[in-house]
C-alpha cells in the first residue's frame, strides 16, 4: 500500500490544491456558479480514483487524523489553558497503513468515494497523513 500511496503523491497534493481553491474562492465571496464548477471538478477529480487508490487516499486521511504525534489538553478550570501533549509515532509507514486500512478494505468504491467527498476536512488530514509518511 505504501508504494501505492507515493505513486499518488502527486494526485493527492492536486486534491488539496483545488480545495485550497474552493476555499479561496469562497472567502472572496466569488458568484456561486465560480464555486460550484470547482466542486464539481473536485468531484470529477475523486470519482476518477480506482478502489484502490481510494482506499489509499482514504487511509492516508486516517493516519493523518489520528496519528499526528501530538494531543491538546484543555483544562476544564481555566477555559482559555490549552497544553499540547506531544506523542511519539511509534509504527513504521507499513504499520499504520495495514493499521488504518484494516476496516476500510470492505468499503466498495463507491462507499469510498463518497466519504472523501463529503467530508470537508480532506486537505488538513491528506496534509498530515502525508507528512507522517514523508510523501
Amino acid at each position: 500500500m505504501i508504494v501505492l500511496a507515493k505513486q499518488l503523491a502527486g494526485r493527492m497534493r492536486a486534491l488539496i490544491a483545488i480545495e485550497s481553491e474552493i476555499a479561496d474562492a469562497t472567502h472572496r465571496q466569488e458568484e456561486e456558479q465560480a464555486i460550484r464548477a470547482l466542486e464539481k471538478e473536485r468531484s470529477t477529480q475523486i470519482r476518477s480514483f480506482t478502489r484502490d487508490e481510494l482506499l489509499v487516499i482514504k487511509t492516508v486521511m486516517n493516519i493523518g487524523r489520528c496519528e499526528r504525534g501530538y494531543r491538546y489538553y484543555a483544562n476544564s478550570e481555566h477555559p482559555d489553558y490549552y497544553e499540547i501533549i506531544h506523542l511519539p509515532i511509534e509504527l513504521n509507514e507499513h504499520e499504520l497503513m495495514q493499521k488504518y486500512s484494516y476496516y476500510l478494505v470492505h468499503k466498495t468504491e463507491h462507499e469510498l468515494a463518497d466519504r472523501i467527498e463529503y467530508y470537508t476536512a480532506v486537505s488538513e488530514q491528506l496534509k498530515e497523513g502525508m507528512a507522517i509518511l514523508k510523501l
